[in-house]
């Protein structure tokens, strides 16, 4: 078998990418778990939520677990696929909670507007991926500048305005909601959980600009995966606020007081 060389910060970039994915995981089926008992589906958007933000990682994460065990590397459309189709879900999510909860009579109308373009979105990909073999890929969807690091894609044209566009809009509605949350005085669990999704939006917000325009070396790398895991910490906190983080805020004894 071929063994396919890595570089340093590869092997680093996918190790920390592949423990980001698994906390992601396991955070998401906690909160599929809640949904599975009570029936919530806005809490079911959390779990989408949860899982398909971290799509950009999964090249990453994903092509460094397949490289463990192969020594090969995935082949270029896997990495752009399986980094790019889940974000539509994770934004469509999102903006499902977001406008039933803020603004319901405008959430039929955006959600189809968007649900186009993620549409589109998708044809896009798939017919340059799969459907047009001859067509200049690299200069359409992104370039692989280091074949020693194939994780990390530099994207090009419709696809880096994409998803530019969906973290902008995951990130400003994200703070508003937040916002709104905290200023809820009459619900302390409420105010919690603004408080939490403020600070996961926050630090999401930082973590994927890094990743997509800052070129880092391992130290900064292992930070912003670090601000990664923090941050999707903070979404399983301010989506379902778990018994124990109730009891460690004393919001039960808040809420008396408050009666």
């Amino acid at each position: 078998m071929f063994f396919q060389v890595l570089s340093e910060l590869a092997k680093i970039s996918g190790l920390t990418a592949l423990i980001s994915v698994l906390i992601g995981f396991i955070l998401g089926s906690v909160v599929l778990i809640k949904y599975i008992r009570t029936r919530q589906f806005l809490i079911f958007n959390f779990f989408l939520c949860i899982i398909f933000t971290l799509s950009p990682w999964y090249p990453s994460g994903l092509g460094y677990l397949y490289w463990i065990i192969t020594g090969e590397f995935l082949l270029y459309q896997v990495y752009v696929l399986i980094g790019t189709v889940g974000v539509p879900i994770a934004i469509l999510a999102w903006l499902n909670v977001y406008l039933t909860t803020l603004k319901p009579k405008k959430r039929k109308s955006v959600l189809i507007i968007y649900g186009t373009l993620s549409i589109f979105f998708e044809l896009y990909l798939f017919y340059f991926l799969i459907l047009a073999p001859g067509a200049p890929i690299d200069s359409l969807l992104g370039i692989i500048k280091d074949p020693t690091n194939p994780y990390d894609i530099d994207f090009k044209g419709f696809v880096l305005i994409f998803l530019g566009v969906s973290i902008m809009t995951a990130c400003i509605t994200g703070v508003q909601f937040a916002l709104v949350s905290m200023k809820k005085e009459e619900q302390p669990e409420i105010r919690w959980k603004g408080r939490f999704l403020l600070i996961a939006f926050l630090l999401f917000g930082i973590s994927a600009i890094f990743d997509a325009i800052i070129e880092m070396d391992p130290i900064l790398l292992i930070i912003m995966r670090i601000i990664l895991d923090l941050a999707h910490f903070f979404f399983y906190l301010g989506f379902i606020l778990p018994g124990w983080s109730k009891k460690l805020l004393s919001i039960k004894h808040e809420q008396m007081i408050t009666r």
